[in-house]
């Protein structure tokens, strides 16, 4: 189940290509900006579990998103370096506006580990699914 949904993904990369941008502007609205247009809703008082959830699905996607268009294997490093990167500078802009937002290391923390939990899952699909990858991945090859 889980391979064929990979290989789903990987013949429609723009359905992978449109879910990381559109995590990537949620994401952003959702951190930055200020809190009160979001007082009384229970979907964001989820403070930890929010951001290790979003940078876990930003990560995954953008990994996944770099094996479709580069047709190589995942950059791991990179990929952890990128989000952590990512989720840094939310909690740096944050501190730089005046709005209510501040920076939070407890934040930057949840969103490395929500990116490192990511990237261990582009791991595990690297190594058990390869199968499902390389087809798809070698057909679009250009030589």
């Amino acid at each position: 189940m889980i391979g064929k949904l990979i290989s789903f993904l990987a013949e429609r990369k723009y359905v992978v290509y449109l879910l990381f941008a559109a995590i990537t502007v949620i994401t952003l609205l959702l951190t930055l900006l200020p809190p009160d247009n979001f007082q009384g809703k229970a979907l964001f008082s989820y403070d930890k579990i929010g951001h290790f959830l979003m940078f876990f699905g930003w990560s995954f996607l953008f990994g996944f998103s770099l094996i479709l268009y580069s047709k190589k294997e995942a950059p791991l490093l990179f990929i952890f370096v990128a989000g952590t990167l990512f989720g840094i500078s939310i909690e740096y802009m944050q501190e730089m506006m005046s709005y209510g937002r501040t920076a939070s290391m407890s934040d930057a923390a949840a969103d490395s580990a929500g990116t490192f939990t990511a990237v261990l899952l582009l791991w595990w699909i690297k190594t058990k699914y390869r199968d499902y990858l390389t087809p798809v991945l070698s057909k679009n090859n250009i030589k």
